[in-house]
């Protein structure tokens, strides 16, 4: 039976066209009309990381729509029930991308909470979009220069982990199973919450299991090298505000990297730390999650 992507919920699904990528997202709360120019609050834009999709902010939409937000969960391109094209998944054309659907859901400007590779697509559109968007939430994603300067990086488990995604065939035939993506998930979560991230193991190999879905979903995550282009969008300190939010047992993003965050942020970093939890704070603890959104979402949608 062909997985579906257009699960029911507390939102409305809606696909639409930006830069010549058809994407899709979930909508809640109060949305701009079609054609009308965008609102004065800001659109709260959710990103997903690997090997994920839209689905993984299924508890927090609400909450935040129920505060009074305007909530968009996107899947990326490669992603869900987005586009798979052959190229494009380097972080500037990713943040391209976003960018464009910002606009094409009738919003002026937009807080982009990113979690994993979300997080680190916030952290260039920070940079290169800094007109549209109004601040940002990386989950589980230190800066991504933060990330490859620590020394010794190269020989840690999750990057091990993520050159073994170079190994041609092998890992989309794993992830593309119940029980290979429910390893990955597990192996990431705290060692407390891996039952609430492996509940959705199946739909998420299920995703991956369509034609060309775990090689696009993968291309996202093959360059541990940043390319020229992402390097010159990400060197500028940031001067949006920023609240960072890391697991406390996080075995993906070392705590040094977030440290170092310090490093690219030139207005106001907040960093906040969810105990037990691993990489996965928006299933492994989405109430706590929601807490710390709440009044950074008020106080910078307030703002200007």
């Amino acid at each position: 039976m062909p997985v579906n992507v257009l699960r029911p919920g507390p939102w409305t699904h809606r696909h639409l066209t930006a830069g010549g990528t058809r994407f899709h997202t979930a909508l809640a709360g109060p949305q701009a009309p079609v054609g009308e120019s965008g609102p004065s609050s800001p659109l709260v834009l959710l990103l997903h990381g690997f090997p994920q999709c839209w689905w993984t902010w299924r508890e927090v939409i609400e909450p935040l729509a129920d505060a009074g937000h305007r909530v968009a969960a996107l899947d990326l391109r490669g992603f869900g029930g987005s586009d798979r094209p052959p190229s494009g998944y380097d972080l500037v054309t990713l943040a391209d991308d976003v960018h464009g659907v910002i606009g094409a859901l009738g919003h002026e400007s937009a807080i982009v909470i990113g979690h994993g590779l979300g997080g680190h697509v916030a952290w260039l559109m920070a940079g290169r979009f800094a007109q549209t968007v109004r601040a940002i939430v990386p989950v589980g994603a230190p800066h991504p220069v933060a990330v490859r300067s620590l020394r010794g990086r190269n020989f840690s488990g999750s990057a091990l982990q993520y050159l073994s995604f170079k190994t041609p065939f092998l890992p989309e035939r794993t992830l593309s199973t119940t029980a290979g993506m429910e390893r990955l998930l597990r192996s990431w979560a705290g060692p407390h919450t891996r039952d609430a991230v492996a509940r959705s193991a199946g739909y998420y190999a299920a995703l991956l299991a369509r034609p060309g879905a775990a090689r696009a979903a993968l291309s996202s995550v093959r360059n541990l090298i940043l390319s020229r282009a992402e390097v010159a969008a990400l060197t500028d300190p940031v001067s949006l505000p920023v609240l960072s939010v890391q697991g406390e047992v996080d075995p993906v993003q070392p705590a040094q990297a977030y440290a170092r965050d310090t490093h690219h942020v030139a207005g106001r970093l907040a960093q906040v730390t969810i105990r037990g939890v691993g990489h996965f704070p928006q299933e492994e603890a989405p109430v706590r999650l929601v807490d710390v959104l709440l009044p950074f979402l008020t106080e910078v949608g307030a703002a200007g």
